[in-house]
């Protein structure tokens, strides 16, 4: 009876150190291990998707393990308890483990997991600053923030007129790696907005 709770106590160990390190070196990700994952686009609206299964994830389960088999086998080696009554305590214990892990990541990893939306990644409609002339027909550049980093693209103007550097655009649309801008002041009145956007 002792060598199977042990073994539980040790296979349980053993996959949390497992999972651990090798999320660790960026084969499994962090979150995956805390029992939640982040998809971009994911569903429909691009929402959270836990594909860990809930309660049920690596976590609790490796929890429940380690909890069961280190109460089961104690209670074994140090109780005169039967062996039903070890089982049922090392069962209680193994919950609490579980339940206590799985509070801490309610409590402290999920909140701060990054939800990564569909409309995160999207060019159209992001507001960005001419950085390179675009000249009447031709090409230059923009700079703009998208999912929290900077990014410099080259740009085309949708109207055939020249955008000075520092003019403040909108992307409408992306063709072979080109992003079509027009200038902020025109959709702000052809949309009824401001014509300075601060989003920038």
């Amino acid at each position: 009876m002792s060598s199977l709770f042990l073994g539980c106590f040790s296979f349980g160990l053993l996959f949390t150190v497992a999972t651990f390190l090798l999320g660790s070196f960026g084969s499994l990700h962090l979150p995956h291990f805390f029992g939640g994952t982040t998809h971009a686009g994911g569903g429909a609206n691009g929402q959270h998707d836990n594909a860990s299964g809930g309660v049920l994830n690596p976590s609790t389960l490796s929890a429940f393990l380690i909890w069961f088999g280190g109460g089961g086998y104690l209670l074994t080696r140090y109780s005169p308890l039967a062996a039903i009554t070890i089982t049922l305590f090392a069962t209680v214990a193994g919950l609490a483990g579980a339940a206590i892990v799985f509070a801490v990541i309610m409590r402290y990893f999920l909140p701060r997991l990054t939800v990564l939306a569909r409309e995160d990644f999207q060019l159209e409609g992001v507001v960005a600053r001419v950085s390179s002339t675009i000249l009447a027909g031709g090409t230059g550049e923009i700079v703009y923030s998208l999912g929290g980093t900077r990014h410099v693209d080259g740009a085309r103007s949708v109207t055939p007129e020249t955008l000075e550097r520092g003019t403040q655009v909108i992307i409408l649309r992306i063709e072979k790696g080109i992003a079509y801008v027009d200038r902020w002041a025109n959709f702000a009145e052809a949309h009824a907005l401001p014509p300075e956007s601060t989003t920038l």
